[in-house]
């Protein structure tokens, strides 16, 4: 190894942040880890000092919004349930969450810590009590959600047993559930009915009241109140937990709500089948990857560990997406990240050597941060050499404009798109790596070379008009990578 490459490498491995293209450091990043909070293993700090070991430098703590499960029999579904509740933020108190938040901020200044949040949109159940098979379905559909900064707007996430988020406004509809009025006043009609009656010479009323219409109204009125607690507070909801065709609304409404409040989602793990039992009720989530088609307006998946055999393959459901963009058939990208979906179970530092995200800053802060995962200036990395990889350079350039275009950058080219990438090892072994080029969900060039990577390709065969794309899949000695893409636009020479 010549002195150069030595001294290169070492000043990449005690430096803050790798160098990329355009002077951009390169952060690497933890996301989706839960706390005690939720159903995490640790506490905060503890999680921050075991990625502070690991030289993370941006943390994403995910604890779950609400973990309430609810089950109700009809017709009397808010009287006669049962709820079980794990620990949430919703439980702990947002507004105390927000606050030791802030604290924990001030603490660590050397690491930019933002709070996410993890959540299950929605769940319904299936079968029943009587026959033994009731099952909750769809609960480990769950959505990463970064850069919800107010009390509000966590309080108010649309998603399921969150009734605060689910409901609709007051319309005339709403009379209906005030139905039991009418039987209370029935009751209360019936209990003034007399078996028989006169008036004296003032006009009073005597008589014995009638016993059949006594029982008779007291039960309208029993009933009556009972419906009149059960339909409190008189409101219609998006979906409840017994809507078993909701399809994706139920997510689209909640993509829709993370954008309007500026916030960023992400499928968490769309290839995971989960199935498992506690006590007489199932839980069953299947393989859910074609959702990612069916919904619209998130802003990624997280393609490590379970989005690349399905949706992060070439020519999968992630180059689908990406390809109805450029037709003009979806209004943003879709961008991939790594996401560690670590809770209780296992080890933390074994999840962080196996994987995560690198973002491209021009500075280490919460706020480019969060500009870094709406804008897909990021990659993400798998395997025990996660850590050691780096990405010194991807980028398309037009040589005749002098211009050149990063990771969720689009470039707007007349000639020919020249595609360069640099690429290292900082414990500085030769090894070798296997790069697809890929354009449009298709290989057109493999690249055999052996560490540094240093690679410049011209692409003659790039399509003359539209706008297409070019991302990389680089396989390493135990690793794999996986950017997101450059976007080109052709453009008629001036």
């Amino acid at each position: 190894m010549s002195i150069f490459r030595f001294f290169i490498i070492t000043v990449l491995i005690f430096s803050p942040g790798e160098i990329f293209a355009k002077d951009l450091i390169q952060a690497p990043a933890a996301i989706q880890i839960s706390s005690q909070i939720s159903d995490g293993k640790y506490t905060i700090p503890e999680i921050l000092s075991i990625c502070r070991q690991q030289k993370f430098k941006i943390v994403v703590i995910t604890d779950r919004d609400l973990m309430r499960w609810e089950y109700g029999v009809w017709p009397l579904r808010n009287i006669l349930k049962k709820a079980v509740e794990g620990g949430s933020i919703l439980k702990y108190d947002v507004q105390r969450y927000f606050r030791e938040f802030n604290e924990i901020k001030k603490n660590n200044p050397d690491l930019v810590v933002i709070p996410g949040v993890e959540s299950a949109p929605f769940y319904y159940w299936s079968g029943d009590l009587i026959h033994s098979d009731l099952e909750i379905r769809d609960w480990h559909k769950h959505i990463i959600t970064i850069g919800l900064k107010d009390v509000r707007d966590l309080e108010q996430l649309p998603v399921a047993s969150n009734k605060k988020g689910l409901a609709l406004p007051f319309s005339l509809k709403n009379l209906i559930l005030l139905w039991p009025i009418l039987l209370l006043a029935a009751g209360i009609f019936s209990l003034q009915k007399r078996a028989y009656d006169y008036k004296d010479e003032r006009g009073k009323q005597f008589g014995e009241y009638s016993k059949c219409s006594q029982w008779v109204g007291s039960l309208f009125i029993v009933i009556a109140v009972v419906f009149l607690v059960n339909n409190f507070p008189f409101r219609y909801y998006s979906f409840d937990q017994y809507c078993r065709k909701a399809g994706i609304k139920p997510y689209q409404n909640y993509f829709d709500y993370a954008q309007k409040h500026n916030a960023f989602t992400f499928w968490a793990h769309p290839e995971v089948k989960n199935v498992e039992r506690i006590g007489n009720v199932s839980i069953r989530t299947e393989e859910h990857s074609f959702n990612l088609l069916q919904a619209r307006d998130y802003t990624g998946f997280a393609v490590f560990y379970e989005g690349f055999k399905i949706v992060g393959k070439i020519n999968g459901i992630w180059d689908s997406l990406l390809k109805d963009y450029c037709a003009g058939k979806r209004k943003n990208p879709v961008w991939a990240i790594g996401a560690l979906s670590f809770d209780s179970d296992g080890n933390l530092e074994d999840y962080l050597k196996d994987i995560r995200t690198v973002l491209l800053l021009p500075d280490l802060n919460e706020e480019e941060a969060l500009k870094a995962f709406k804008n897909g200036k990021m990659y993400a990395a798998m395997g025990g050499n996660s850590s050691r990889v780096v990405l010194n350079k991807f980028s398309v350039v037009d040589e005749q404009l002098a211009i050149e275009k990063i990771m969720g950058e689009q470039l707007q080219s007349q000639g020919t798109p020249q595609i360069e990438i640099k690429a290292d090892l900082l414990n500085g072994q030769l090894q070798p790596f296997k790069i697809k080029l890929i354009r449009n969900g298709e290989v057109i060039k493999m690249f055999e070379t052996p560490t540094p990577v240093d690679i410049t390709y011209v692409d003659e065969q790039a399509p003359d008009e539209g706008i297409f794309y070019y991302r990389l899949e680089i396989h390493g000695p135990d690793v794999v990578v996986v950017t997101n893409p450059i976007f080109v636009k052709k453009i008629a020479p001036r």
